[in-house]
C-alpha cells in the first residue's frame, strides 16, 4: 500500500486550514503546513488537526523546495494543496486508488482535475476545469522557474489524470479577484514581452500543460490585439458551451476576457509604448 503526505502552502489562512486538511487527512498519513509566518491562528489550527508546522519567511517556491524534501516528508508520494483547494470524498478514493496502482511503475506524477467556484457556483463549462500535476512520487518533482502561472514539473517518469475533482475555493469577492487579476495582468505582460525571443521550457510539464501553453503562445499570442480577448470569450461561452453555467458563469468568462486578458494586451501595449518612447530618447542623447 503506498503511503502518502500532504503538503499544504498557507499565509493566514485560519479560515480555510481546518477544511483542506479535513477534507484530505483520511487519505493521507502525513500532513505538513509550510507557512509564511501567518499572524492568524493557522498555526494553531493546524497542529490541533495533526499537521506538523514549519514557519519560515521563505518565498512560496523555497516553501515548496523545503516542504518535499522535509525529512518528515518520507512517504511514497506528496500531494501539494493549497489552503483553499478541498478533496471530494470521490478524488480522495480515486487518489487513494491510484497510488497504490502505480507505487511500482514509472509513473511519477498524477495530474488532477480543479473545479473553480465562482460566485457560490462551481463552474464546469467554458473551458473553466482547469488539470495540475499536483500528486507526485518523492523526489520526482520541482516548480519551474517560470514567474507566473508557474508549474510542478515532472524530473523523471511520466504522468497519469485523474478523473474526478478537486474544488478550487479561491473566490473572494468581484473586488478582490479584479485587484488580483489587475496584478496578474501587469505580470502577465512583462513576462510575455520578455519571452518573445525565446523558448519557454516544457520539459517535465505535463502533456495537458504543453498542449495549453503551446496553444497561448503560438495561437493565441499570434492574433490581433483585441480581437483575441474576443475571440477568446466566443470560444469559452459558445463552443466550449460556457453558457450552461448561468449568469455566474457568464460573469466569469466575461470578466476573464474582456477584463483580465483584454488588460494584458493593454499592458502589453503600454510597456512597447514606454519602450519605445525610451529608445527615441537613448537614440536622440547619443546621436
Amino acid at each position: 500500500m503506498a503511503t502518502i503526505s500532504a503538503l499544504i502552502l498557507t499565509y493566514n489562512e485560519e479560515s480555510n486550514i481546518g477544511a483542506c486538511i479535513g477534507s484530505c487527512r483520511n487519505v493521507v498519513d502525513k500532513i505538513i503546513v509550510m507557512d509564511n509566518n501567518s499572524n492568524d491562528r493557522t498555526k494553531e489550527i493546524a497542529e490541533s488537526l495533526g499537521a506538523l508546522v514549519d514557519q519560515s519567511d521563505l518565498t512560496y517556491k523555497k516553501r515548496f523546495a523545503k516542504g518535499i524534501s522535509h525529512p518528515y516528508v518520507d512517504t511514497d508520494w506528496i500531494i501539494y494543496m493549497d489552503a483553499d483547494e478541498r478533496l471530494t470524498p470521490e478524488s480522495s478514493k480515486e487518489l487513494k486508488k491510484m497510488c497504490d496502482r502505480y507505487l511500482d511503475s514509472d509513473i511519477t506524477g498524477i495530474v488532477c482535475r480543479y473545479v473553480n467556484c465562482f460566485l457560490g457556483k462551481e463552474i464546469r463549462h467554458g473551458d473553466s476545469v482547469g488539470r495540475k500535476l499536483r500528486v507526485f512520487k518523492k523526489g520526482c518533482a520541482a516548480f519551474e522557474t517560470k514567474e507566473l502561472d508557474e508549474h510542478v514539473i515532472l524530473l523523471r517518469g511520466r504522468e497519469a489524470y485523474m478523473k474526478t475533482d478537486i474544488l478550487h475555493l479561491d473566490f473572494r469577492g468581484l473586488e478582490h479577484w479584479i485587484n488580483k487579476h489587475n496584478g496578474y495582468a501587469k505580470r502577465t505582460a512583462k513576462e510575455h514581452l520578455d519571452g518573445l525571443e525565446k523558448e519557454l521550457p516544457m520539459d517535465g510539464l505535463a502533456k495537458v500543460s504543453r498542449i495549453r501553453r503551446n496553444i497561448k503562445n503560438k495561437i493565441y499570442y499570434k492574433l490581433p490585439m483585441g480581437m483575441r480577448a474576443h475571440l477568446l470569450y466566443i470560444y469559452r461561452y459558445y463552443f466550449r458551451l460556457g453558457f450552461l453555467d448561468g449568469n455566474e458563469g457568464k460573469i466569469l468568462i466575461f470578466l476573464h476576457a474582456y477584463w483580465y486578458r483584454f488588460l494584458v494586451d493593454s499592458y502589453i501595449c503600454e510597456y512597447q509604448k514606454e519602450a519605445q518612447a525610451k529608445d527615441k530618447k537613448n537614440n536622440g542623447e547619443t546621436g
